[in-house]
């Protein structure tokens, strides 16, 4: 008798997991809703990562005005200060610098890869936004 009762049970729960729209709405599983991934940055964070870039071009590596603005430029132009920004030539350029193989999606990480590019390679800001003026790319 004891083997019959399992079995009951079991087909029982079988037939309550294969037939969920059977169940009331109480028993019934909740489906989340769909976590939505964040493509863009909003006006607001694009003014932030704006002022966090003045603020680490100026106190950390003493660019001030003209080479600000060179820097600005090219941010502006890149991805207008949108750390979720994706090339739209299908490179694997993304966010504030659009700097090749940019993973990191944390604004101040994307800033600091980008400055230490630029002075690695051109040395001043404003080399490269020269650069970019010829190239389209720096």
């Amino acid at each position: 008798m004891k083997r019959k009762t399992i079995v009951g049970v079991g087909v029982g729960a079988l037939l309550l997991v294969s037939m969920p729209h059977t169940l009331s709405p109480v028993l019934r599983h909740k489906e989340e809703p769909p976590v939505v991934e964040q493509t863009k940055a909003t006006w607001a964070e694009k003014k932030e990562n704006k002022r966090l870039a003045k603020r680490v071009a100026w106190q950390g590596y003493g660019w001030r005005k003209m080479e600000w603005r060179c820097i600005d430029y090219i941010f502006t132009k890149e991805s207008r200060y949108d750390h979720l920004a994706k090339n739209r030539q299908g490179s694997s350029a993304f966010g504030i610098g659009q700097r090749l193989k940019e993973t990191s999606k944390d604004p101040l990480t994307q800033i600091l890869h980008a400055y230490k590019y630029i002075r690695h390679r051109y040395e001043t800001p404003c080399q490269a936004m020269n650069f970019h003026l010829r190239h389209n790319h720096y």
